[in-house]
């Protein structure tokens, strides 16, 4: 039957994989491969971090289930021969961030009923010659309101307003070895770089 079942496929003869195979990752085998999420978030509500993890140097992160940490568009004059380009403004939309619904997300709630200020941070980790985590990319969300939060069964969907945006990207070589960074801050309120 089986025979059968193969060749009727294109199979023609197959073998199983020796018992012998070691299926252990060693070495560079799975250098890319995570243990863990890419891309934490870590929230803090009056200068206390509300969210938590397991994950070995994030003990207060949590894993962040979205691809979208910022979206920024510069709006200007529909009319862009009237010269007037220094009319523009830069526009930060107010990102919803998905994190796992733990006990954090009561104190997420709380910060949204009485107006609390929070920072939030955004992490997005590489990983070098297997185990070595570090940040490729790196966002500070300072001075920010909790505008909505919604229960997504296993998950919590946050969306705030930040004052100030940081991003920070690094380099790094295929060691692991830091060969520098770039870095920008943008002041929403005041519409203006630093």
């Amino acid at each position: 039957m089986a025979e059968s079942l193969n060749s009727d496929v294109g199979l023609g003869e197959f073998t199983a994989l020796p018992a012998d195979v070691n299926n252990a990752a060693e070495g560079e085998a799975y250098s890319s491969a995570t243990k863990s999420g890419n891309i934490f978030c870590k929230i803090e509500i009056a200068g206390n971090a509300v969210t938590a993890s397991r994950t070995e140097g994030y003990e207060e992160w949590t894993s962040l289930n979205t691809m979208d940490v910022l979206d920024i568009t510069r709006q200007t004059n529909p009319n862009p021969t009237q010269d007037k380009k220094a009319s523009g403004r830069v526009i930060v939309k107010n990102t919803p961030l998905l994190i796992p619904h733990e006990k954090s997300s009561v104190d997420i709630t709380q910060a949204l009923l009485d107006g609390s200020d929070c920072t939030i941070y955004v992490t997005r980790l590489g990983h070098f010659k297997g185990e070595q985590r570090k940040p490729i990319e790196e966002y500070v969300f300072t001075n920010c309101e909790i505008q909505r939060v919604i229960d997504k069964g296993d998950m919590i969907m946050v969306v705030y307003r930040a004052s100030k945006v940081t991003k920070t990207v690094n380099a790094y070589d295929i060691d692991g070895t830091g060969t520098g960074s770039s870095e920008f801050t943008y002041d929403i309120a005041l519409n203006k770089a630093e």
